[in-house]
């Protein structure tokens, strides 16, 4: 009788548990989702693909840039081989593009709209940077 009444006890207590253990589970999955709905990546203002090829065409890179609100630049080193940048402005604002060489220098510049494509020149060892206006 004691071993029976024990067992009950017992699986009585560990369904409390579970329960507990569940909706403490729930509660900070919960919690999680209101934090990921206000955290800065909510307030992303949209995708920056970049291709770069060579002088034949052949691919050396792609790359997806997600900009977010409070960043306003990002960098992209330009591969060995690579001579062309092509990118796809997914934001929703005009994106500058300046490539600078090691020293810092700056070789070209230019810009490409909301959801426009661009072509730009590059030599291999500079940076691109992606620069959105700030929010």
């Amino acid at each position: 009788m004691d071993s029976g009444t024990g067992r009950t006890g017992r699986t009585g207590r560990t369904g409390g548990r579970r329960i507990a253990t569940g909706a403490a589970a729930a509660l900070l999955a919960a919690l999680g989702a209101v934090a990921a709905a206000t955290s800065p990546a909510a307030a992303a203002t949209g995708d920056v693909l970049i291709v770069q090829k060579g002088s034949t065409g052949n691919l050396v890179s792609t790359q997806t840039f997600v900009f977010i609100k409070g960043v306003t630049e990002q960098g992209d080193g330009v591969q060995a081989g690579a001579t062309q940048f092509a990118v796809t402005n997914l934001t929703d604002r005009t994106l500058t593009l300046t490539e600078k060489t090691p020293a810092g220098a700056v070789v070209h510049s230019g810009t490409v709209a909301s959801g426009g494509n661009g072509t730009f020149a590059v030599t291999g060892g500079d940076t691109v940077f992606l620069t959105v206006p700030a929010n």
